[in-house]
Parts: structure tokens; sequence; C-alpha cells
């Protein structure tokens, strides 16, 4: 193969595979791409970059593996890193050996950080021309991140309780029929809908994540919500300690029995996603802005009718 004449482009692969370690994970990383980019025989193209969340040891180590070959074909450390850091990775041409026989190639590059690592794929795509393009996935994955139903703010109607954006939806069960909630995660973002189903003394709470159906780019890792009486009840938001509820999505729940016939109830809503800011490649997330009028409004409803 002439080092001078045939390039190779790097394309990323749509889904991240992350290790099951790496998604309990508290810290972690932000992972971005970059691009396009052309690899020339004895270059590197900066593609990747991440930012650091609450590093505890300040070390990153990123490896490349080929995996055709099983062997480890880059590898670069980070020392010192600080949270909220940006470092950005290179991805070398490394071998001559390709050919338009074999035109791609696939590659594993992990990230090991505080013990946790971080595992996706990438794929070398040989080129016949020089300077050909490459299509590079576009947007921002946010692994490990929360995801809740629209509502008020448990930090902001009860200090003290979490300094995490957590939210909550008081909801009427005497409504028959479905009542639609935005589905929001990190509250940055919104990732789909939270629906309440009321018929006759049944209660069924479902959800639904935007363009799952054509590939979208949202993974659900654990789902918890319950219901709380009234404000004055919440002792407690986080579902590792909060015990089992008995509650799943999906499932039919007596409004008489399972919730003492309460009918002005909060639902929280707390599940953990690793999601991509452009859900499919042609298609961007919107974002999440609390503060629009009609939210205000809708917010304000909420705690009127709620149970303090």
């Amino acid at each position: 193969m002439k080092n001078s004449l045939r390039a190779l482009t790097l394309a990323l692969l749509l889904t991240l595979a992350f290790s099951a370690s790496a998604m309990a994970a508290n810290n972690g990383l932000t992972i971005s791409y970059t691009g396009p980019a052309t690899l020339i025989h004895g270059q590197t193209a900066q593609i990747l970059s991440t930012r650091i969340r609450k590093p505890g040891d300040g070390t990153v180590v990123y490896t490349l593996t080929d995996m055709a070959k099983k062997t480890v074909v880059y590898t670069e450390t980070q020392t010192g890193v600080t949270a909220g850091q940006v470092i950005k990775w290179t991805v070398p041409y490394y071998d001559k050996d390709m050919s338009a026989k074999k035109p791609v190639r696939q590659l594993r590059a992990s990230f090991l950080l505080d013990g946790k690592t971080y595992t996706y794929s990438l794929y070398y795509t040989y080129s016949k021309e020089n300077g050909g393009t490459v299509t590079v996935e576009k947007g921002t994955w946010y692994p490990d991140n929360t995801a809740c139903s629209f509502g008020p703010a448990f930090r902001d109607v009860r200090p003290g309780l979490t300094d995490k954006w957590y939210l909550f939806t008081p909801v009427d069960l005497t409504r028959q029929g479905t009542q639609t909630f935005e589905y929001i995660a990190s509250n940055l973002y919104l990732i789909g809908e939270v629906y309440v189903d009321v018929y006759g003394d049944t209660v069924r709470v479902t959800y639904h994540n935007f363009y799952e159906a054509q590939g979208g780019n949202t993974q659900t890792l654990t789902e918890y919500f319950t219901f709380f009486h009234d404000l004055r009840s919440v002792t407690n938001v986080e579902p590792e300690t909060m015990g089992d509820p008995g509650f799943r999505f999906g499932q039919s729940i007596s409004i008489a029995g399972d919730l003492d016939g309460d009918t002005n109830v909060l639902l929280f809503v707390r599940n953990q996603v690793t999601y991509r800011d452009y859900v499919t490649d042609s298609h961007k997330l919107t974002r999440f802005w609390p503060n629009l009028k009609e939210r205000r409004d809708l917010r304000n409803q909420m705690l009127a009718m709620m149970d303090r």
C-alpha cells in the first residue's frame, strides 16, 4: 500500500457499549466526538474529547484496541485531571497492511477513570482517494444521568431535602384517561414522555423515549417511580436508599387498595439513562428550558393543587 496516496477515514459507531461497572459510577465522563477527519499514514487526528466529572485520583488512561487482531495499538495517560476539564484525544493511522480488500477495521476505545472503564467502538474505513470525506457521529453522549417527569424541583419546595435537580409531578387521579408529562434528562433535554393512565380505580404509569422505534440513542439503565401522598411525607428522594415501592412501569395499581384512596398524589420518577443529544443522526433532542412562561404556569398550577 502506498503511504502517500491512500488514506483512512474515521467513523464512529452510533451506539456506546459501556461496561456495567461504568454505568453504575457516580463519577464519570461526558464524551464528545469531533470531525470529520481523514487519517493519512504517519499522522493522527483529534476526534474525541472528554469532560471529566468529579475525578478521584485525577488519572485517565485511554486505550485503543484493534478488535480483529486483539492487540492494543495506542495508549495514552493523562494525570492531574480536575473536575470540568476537557481532554482531547487522538486516533492514529496505525495499520499499513490495510487494503481495499479489508476496507473496515473495528477498534475499541476505552477510558479508565477511578477504576471504572468506559468502552465504545470506532471504525477505520479505507478510502482509495486521498482526502476523502467521512460522516462522523454528531453530538455528545451523557452517560449515567437521571431522568424525571416534569414538575417542581424538590430542592425548590423542600430546601435541604436534596441538592439535586430531581423533579416530581403532582397528579390528579380523579381525571379519567391519559395525562401526558414531559420526560427530562439531566434537567437539560426532553428525552420522551411519561404517561399516567386512569381508568376507574386503576392507574398505570408508563414512559416513552423519543425515536426508540427508529434506533434512538437513549438507553435506560434503571427504572424507579413511586407515589407520595403529600410533600410532608417526603423524607428521602434517593431510590438507592428508599427501598422498593412495589410499583413497576406498566403495572395496574389500585387507587383504593395501593394508594389508600388518595387521588391527589405526587408522582416521583427517577430513572437512570445514558443518552446522546442527537437522538438520531438527523434529530437533535430539544433543550429543556424550565423558565418558559408555559412551564412556569404549569408548575404553579401543580403546586396549587397538591397537598402540603
